[in-house]
């Protein structure tokens, strides 16, 4: 079967056709199936492919499953943007 190549050559925020790396679209399917991106008449969000690459990393690098990992990049989403938040309520008190 023929891989998927993805080049990512958009801003944040955009749909995107064509990304950097190689995926055998099966393993698109069954992403999308899974609900862990979503594939929209051949598009992926931006944010949907940041979050599948830091998922296929951490399953390569620490041998975690793809549930294990998908829970970790939400964690760490969610730390992100409660960072932020607590960021912007220093500003506004520091004002």
């Amino acid at each position: 079967m023929k891989l998927v190549r993805i080049h990512c050559h958009t801003e944040a925020g955009e749909k995107i056709t064509e990304f950097k790396m190689e995926y055998h679209p099966e393993i698109l399917e069954l992403y999308k199936d899974m609900g862990i991106i979503d594939i929209d008449k051949e598009t992926i969000h931006y944010e949907d492919l940041r979050r599948l690459k830091k998922i296929l990393r951490l399953k390569r690098n620490i041998g975690v499953n793809t549930v294990g990992a998908t829970i970790i990049v939400d964690l760490l989403d969610k730390i992100e943007q409660m960072q932020d938040e607590i960021e912007s309520l220093r500003k506004k008190v520091g004002d």
